[in-house]
């Protein structure tokens, strides 16, 4: 009879245990959400702003025109470099032919040898100002491509920083002209204890929680400097992908479930 009770009561022994023991609970650490991705982008050069053919909201494609500016001074300037690159490769082609003249020449002892050495120095400066004719022309071509400032990647339009007409001056700092966020790509940002991120590393998967919305997510970054030195915490970076349909925007609260 007690070979029989004694396996019962060890069932029921363990059973309380398990009822009566603590769950192992996932921590949960309050968040804000932030665009993974944000670019300002500008322009080298100055001038006059003539479009600017997006606005906030917007979805843009890699290599969609953003902002374009007046390029009627860089055209002319393009003219001229190019006629100035022109005219001296005319003159490097006959100071080649020159030189060659001049080489034949000494080669028959009808020069001197000062002769020669002046006609190859004449060719040398000839080819370096028609080098320096096409770099000038370089440059200006450059500048009428950035004259057109474009989406370097798929993205959502966060800001716009100037309008038609607008007078944009970079000499001394580049003015952001629009704001992007790279789409389909967000962060959740957390300021928590140092002994939280040691449990953690980059790439480990963790849970972002938005409304009560649950989106798969992984730690993209830890901080090693604190958010603030009166307060000993790190930032915590976790990146996700959540659905377009839920619009969701840089600043709202979010819940980053830790394992």
């Amino acid at each position: 009879m007690r070979s029989k009770t004694r396996p019962s009561l060890v069932i029921l022994f363990l059973l309380a245990l398990t009822v009566t023991a603590p769950a192992l609970q996932a921590e949960e650490v309050p968040a804000r959400l932030a665009w993974a991705d944000r670019l300002e982008l500008g322009t080298p050069i100055s001038g006059t702003v003539t479009k600017v053919l997006v606005n906030p909201g917007d979805r843009v494609r890699q290599g969609q025109p953003l902002v374009e500016m007046d390029t009627r001074a860089l055209q002319a300037e393009e003219q001229q470099a190019r006629a100035q690159e022109h005219r001296l490769r005319l003159a490097r082609d006959e100071a080649r032919r020159e030189h060659e003249r001049t080489r034949e020449m000494y080669d028959r002892t009808l020069i001197s040898e000062r002769e020669l050495a002046l006609a190859e120095i004449a060719q040398r400066m000839a080819e370096a100002e028609h080098q320096a004719a096409q770099a000038a022309l370089t440059r200006v071509r450059l500048d009428l491509e950035h004259a057109r400032v474009t989406a370097p990647m798929d993205a959502r339009v966060i800001a716009r920083h100037v309008a038609p007409g607008q007078v944009v001056h970079n000499a001394l700092r580049v003015q952001p002209l629009v704001t992007l966020a790279a789409d389909g790509r967000m962060l959740a940002v957390a300021d928590v204890e140092a002994a939280l991120l040691d449990r953690l590393s980059p790439g480990t998967e963790v849970e972002v929680r938005v409304g009560d919305r649950p989106l798969a997510g992984r730690v993209l970054g830890l901080g090693l400097e604190p958010v603030n030195e009166s307060l000993p915490r790190f930032r915590l970076e976790v990146v996700f992908s959540p659905p377009e349909a839920l619009g969701l925007r840089a600043g709202l609260t979010a819940v980053v479930v830790l394992p």
